[in-house]
């Protein structure tokens, strides 16, 4: 499932990773891609890509803020 998508509205491209996970793909602060465990680190990797300036849809960061935690 896809949180944001490249666009005129989103910078960033982040989705539920089916290894586990989420990854934000073509992350430059990442070395290309950043992936981590739970929705939550996502959510606050999102923010810092704002603090930076991107553009990043409130609806993604309010999805994966709440989504369950991970077991």
């Amino acid at each position: 499932m896809a949180y944001a998508r490249f666009g005129c509205d989103s910078d960033v491209y982040v989705y539920e990773d089916i290894r586990g996970g989420f990854t934000c793909e073509r992350c430059p602060g990442a070395g290309q891609q950043f992936r981590c465990a739970t929705a939550v680190e996502m959510a606050t990797h999102l923010r810092q890509h704002r603090a930076k300036g991107d553009v990043v849809p409130e609806d993604a960061i309010v999805e994966l803020e709440s989504e369950p935690p991970s077991s």
